[in-house]
């Protein structure tokens, strides 16, 4: 069994590989530029982001074409985003500031900018992440020349200088990016990322935000996916986004990722059966491994060292070990060889893997303790203790 699941998990990322580096940029590319297009409103939900969101706001001025909206949530913030959020707004019509009365979360604050808005077409544009020139023009685009319903961005890292930036930028690069890149291929897209998304504003009201999973980016995008409707990537449109600058910081984002992720396979293996094929053959299962990879290899890896040399194949631990290293690194080398500007050090492409593996395993584990946690808390509350 254990080589079997190895064999599962080293063959999806050989084709990850493959369609990553099948993925042409500038394919997306529509070649009539000077076709009249749908005004674009821009939805920013913003919690404690004063630090931020001036940049995010200049980033959007500079755009050609600029956006037809720009509508700002403040979730209940108790700095001064509101205040700085409207400052930089000043003199640009089109843009305004919505204050809702307490933090209602991420999804409940894109909902409400999206229903405020009117264009034809919504970005949704975290507050920490800048657009780099000609991105949304990118993102039209490929909406345009692929007839998709949702665009997502090639999310980028803003704070890369240091070395914990730096090896972000090289997973992000990799990890989303460019596996993301393969799914375009064969359209098969799990996540449209939180940070910067062109959607149809029709799909977002059919389909708006929930809060029932601590990933709505991710459950949202499964959900789409499940209705057969066309995600497509621009890899053009790029959007530099803050990432955790501390140990601790990173883990409790992985954490809440993680444990977003479980709930997503949880929620989506018992939806509705009308799922489409590609949905119930590749997206989802695609999904679901990448979700589980690290644990089920890791068991894996483990039942190898205890029983010895597999029954097929005949590898030992150390030549597992070793065939999962070198598919790592082909991956990662493919990414970083076509990441350009984009790309981050040699070191930090030598060094990300075994970062990455272990942040993911302590906050895998940290994850786990946090849904059983919050399972225990929903029982409870629904059935209390009788007093006496």
């Amino acid at each position: 069994m254990a080589e079997i699941v190895l064999l599962v998990l080293w063959l999806r990322m050989a084709a990850c590989a493959v369609l990553g580096l099948a993925f042409r940029r500038g394919r997306c590319r529509a070649s009539a530029r000077g076709a009249a297009r749908p005004g674009v409103a821009v939805v920013i939900p913003a919690f404690n982001e004063a630090c931020n969101i001036g940049g995010t706001l200049a980033s959007l001025r500079s755009q050609v074409p600029p956006p037809a909206e720009i509508v700002v949530v403040d979730d209940g913030s108790t700095d001064a985003t509101a205040v700085l959020a409207r400052r930089s707004l000043t003199g640009f019509g089109p843009g305004r500031v919505i204050v809702l009365p307490a933090n209602l979360g991420k999804a409940e604050a894109l909902n409400a900018g999206i229903r405020a808005t009117h264009c034809e077409l919504v970005l949704t544009l975290d507050a920490d992440t800048r657009l780099a020139p000609g991105a949304l023009d990118a993102a039209l685009e490929t909406l345009e020349a692929r007839r998709a319903d949702a665009v997502a961005f090639h999310v980028d890292v803003d704070n890369a200088a240091t070395w914990l930036g730096g090896l972000q930028r090289q997973e992000y690069l990799a990890a989303l990016n460019f596996e993301r890149a393969g799914q375009d291929v064969v359209g098969a897209i799990s996540i449209l990322p939180g940070a910067a998304t062109l959607f149809r504003r029709a799909v977002l009201l059919d389909h708006p935000f929930s809060a029932r999973t601590r990933t709505e980016d991710a459950d949202l995008s499964l959900g789409l996916g499940r209705r057969g409707l066309r995600l497509a990537l621009a890899d053009g449109a790029v959007a530099a986004t803050v990432v955790p600058a501390s140990g601790l910081a990173l883990v409790r984002q992985r954490v809440r990722w993680i444990a977003g992720h479980l709930q997503c396979c949880a929620v989506h293996a018992r939806g509705p059966e009308s799922a489409g094929r590609l949905f119930g053959l590749l997206t989802f299962p695609n999904f679901v491994m990448a979700t589980l990879s690290l644990p089920c290899a890791s068991v894996a890896m483990a039942a190898i060292w205890a029983t010895g040399p597999t029954a097929f194949l005949g590898f030992t631990w150390g030549q597992a070990a070793l065939a999962s290293g070198v598919l790592i690194y082909v991956q990662r080398a493919g990414a970083w060889l076509l990441g350009g500007r984009r790309r981050a050090s040699f070191a930090c492409l030598v060094l990300e893997p075994w970062v990455t593996s272990v942040v993911a395993t302590v906050s895998f584990a940290a994850a786990l303790g946090w849904l059983v946690r919050a399972r225990g808390a929903r029982r409870v509350s629904r059935h209390p203790r009788r007093a006496g």
